[in-house]
């Protein structure tokens, strides 16, 4: 299953093997729940690392 995983997230397949691209060749997609925990009190955006435009907003 990991293979598959790691086969899939790097496009590895010559073709998609599912019906749904949302996995498809997103290399450095997962974030580690702790990762994204800092990265939230730290004003940027959880997945992407970006500057979060709505960080402290809702305190």
């Amino acid at each position: 299953m990991t293979d598959l995983l790691r086969r899939l997230m790097t496009a590895e397949f010559d073709a998609c093997p599912l019906s749904d691209l949302s996995l498809w060749g997103r290399v450095g997609t997962f974030v580690h729940h702790e990762e994204q925990e800092r990265r939230f009190y730290a004003g940027v955006d959880p997945m992407t690392g970006e500057p979060d435009p709505y960080a402290g907003m809702f305190d």
